[in-house]
């Protein structure tokens, strides 16, 4: 993940992520193909962790502000737990990831319209399109951890946490 986080698709090599993880080349071959195969697999599998956790906050069936800021700590803790992981999701996707990526994103996305949808009934979230949620909901902390993973930002992401998730809700309010 190192190689692919710091160096991106092009500047990393097979014999690289051969030395990074022990495995012989032959294997590396068998089990993805080439180095897309493994940026593949090693993004989907990032983003399946990160997503499983925006899940797991949506499912624990909490209020509405608990739910948003835990939502947004839930975003800024999975960054700081792996920058290499975070780094690479940011980084863009590999183009032989579309079709796990739509996948993922659908069962998400599904769960997550749900849960707006029965936040505005309830009158707990004011009503906002769909496709702006996200970019209500994390952008701010998005932004901070872009600028906190560049090294940009001197602020510990704990430490942003509180502000940052009561703009989230504040926001969505």
């Amino acid at each position: 993940m190192r190689g692919f986080a710091e160096k991106g698709l092009a500047g990393t090599t097979v014999e690289e992520v051969r030395r990074r993880s022990g495995a012989s080349v032959g294997s590396i071959y068998h089990h993805f193909g080439d180095k897309e195969g493994i940026a593949a697999a090693l993004f989907v599998a990032a983003l399946r962790d990160y997503q499983d956790g925006l899940l797991a906050v949506l499912a624990a069936g909490e209020d509405a502000e608990r739910t948003v800021q835990a939502l947004v700590r839930h975003h800024l803790r999975w960054v700081a737990a792996d920058r290499d992981r975070a780094r690479f999701l940011l980084s863009g996707r590999p183009p032989r990831a579309a079709a796990e990526i739509a996948q993922l994103n659908r069962r998400a996305f599904a769960a997550t319209s749900r849960w707006l949808d029965e936040q505005v009934a309830a009158g707990q979230i004011r009503p906002i399109p769909f496709e702006l949620l996200y970019a209500v909901l994390i952008g701010p902390a998005q932004e901070f951890c872009r600028y906190w993973l560049d090294g940009r930002m001197r602020t510990p992401l704990r430490t942003a946490e509180d502000e940052l998730a009561a703009a989230a809700w504040r926001a969505l309010a």
